[in-house]
């Protein structure tokens, strides 16, 4: 008998306590594409942008750099570790908006501008 009751208690207090957990600030949605042998990965806060990060990858040699947005205020990524390279990616897209099912963007390393487009995967 004793052992129903806690049993009870056990599955109230855990069904409380899931009823009032902090829900997530954010949503993270994930961006991908390709432009000129360099794959474009983007997970986007949305909801706080300040939480999104990119991934850029070179198809030929499979080195991967993360960027993380500046402090700028605009959707400006920078490489998370400087390396000889002056690099940086710049999103088409304001810090307020939402999340698109496309994004336009530039990728420069050195002063050449690459355009591309990331699209939505689910």
């Amino acid at each position: 008998m004793q052992f129903r009751v806690l049993l009870a208690v056990a599955v109230l207090l855990f069904a409380c306590r899931s009823a009032v957990a902090e829900p997530k600030a954010y949503e993270v949605v994930k961006y991908r594409g390709t432009a000129n042998g360099v794959t474009i990965a983007l997970d986007y806060g949305d909801g706080y942008p300040q939480a999104s990060h990119m991934r850029v990858t070179d198809r030929k040699s499979g080195k991967s750099t993360r960027f993380i947005l500046d402090e700028s205020g605009e959707m400006r990524f920078v490489p998370e570790k400087q390396s000889g390279e002056k690099r940086e990616v710049v999103l088409k897209m304001s810090m307020d908006d939402g999340s698109a099912e496309k994004v336009d963007g530039t990728y420069t390393v050195d002063g050449k501008q690459i355009h591309f487009t990331l699209r939505k995967i689910e």
